[in-house]
């Protein structure tokens, strides 16, 4: 259609003239609302100490509550179990499994994508989850330690016990935390298979290798423990960057 009838048409249209004035007049209008907001700051993110209270406030009853009901049920079978020291680490991947709900809580209910576009990033929104169960889990698992040198009397092998705390624990954080940055809609059902298959394999390996938990194999531990540590803070580095550029942990799926 040439120009001539698109004026034809929309004289018809409108059913009267169009005046050249108001027309120029509607024109600069429509320029500066335009150039207006365009004009604009952007607001800036939230804070991760104020995110964090702000998480405190809403999920530190669900995340404390489940870390003190698992060490409720933990304490119950140290004072049940005999040779309690070979059996910690079979115990230990329980205060992780406590930890999915809230690490995993965007993914099961769908809110991955919100969390995305939020003034307090994706990377922030799960590091502030992860300070609040490192906080709880720390708690935990020095409760655990100061039952078991009561139990044993001595506090001489508090080393060995710490490492047979932490080193499964690390495992367990690692690998929830590489799942939860592929983001596939099985990693919430992987992560619970794997904390329960590692429970498994400490406990059988309690009972099939008992010289691992001798003090002879104390490198053993102390080995595992700097790799998977390495392992741990680098992926909390990588999270610290991502909350910085304000950038997805993770995929959404």
């Amino acid at each position: 259609m040439k120009d001539k009838d698109w004026e034809s048409h929309l004289r018809q249209s409108l059913g009267k003239e169009v005046r050249p004035e108001k027309l120029e007049e509607t024109i600069k209008l429509c320029t500066k609302i335009m150039r207006e907001q365009g004009i604009f700051q952007s607001e800036p993110r939230t804070g991760f100490f104020q995110y964090l209270s702000d998480a405190f406030r809403f999920e530190s009853i669900t995340i404390f509550g489940l870390q003190a009901a698992v060490l409720f049920i933990v304490c119950l079978l140290i004072v049940g179990i005999a040779d309690t020291p070979g059996n910690i680490p079979m115990l230990m991947p329980l205060f992780v499994l406590a930890v999915v709900p809230a690490v995993f809580k965007s993914q099961y209910y769908g809110m991955s994508e919100i969390e995305a576009v939020t003034r307090a990033s994706n990377a922030q929104i799960v590091l502030a989850r992860l300070v609040l169960a490192g906080a709880a889990n720390l708690v935990s698992i020095t409760i655990l330690l100061c039952l078991e040198v009561c139990l044993q009397n001595s506090g001489k092998t508090i080393g060995q016990l710490v490492l047979y705390c932490l080193v499964p624990y690390l495992v367990c954080m690692v690998t929830l935390l590489r799942l939860l940055r592929l983001q596939k809609r099985e990693s919430l059902q992987a992560g619970v298979v794997f904390m329960f298959g590692c429970c498994v394999c400490f406990g059988l390996s309690a009972r099939v290798l008992p010289w691992l938990y001798e003090a002879s194999a104390i490198g053993l531990w102390v080995t595992a423990f700097l790799i998977f540590t390495s392992f741990f803070i680098s992926e909390i580095y990588y999270i610290a960057i991502m909350r910085r550029e304000g950038k997805m942990y993770g995929i959404i799926t």
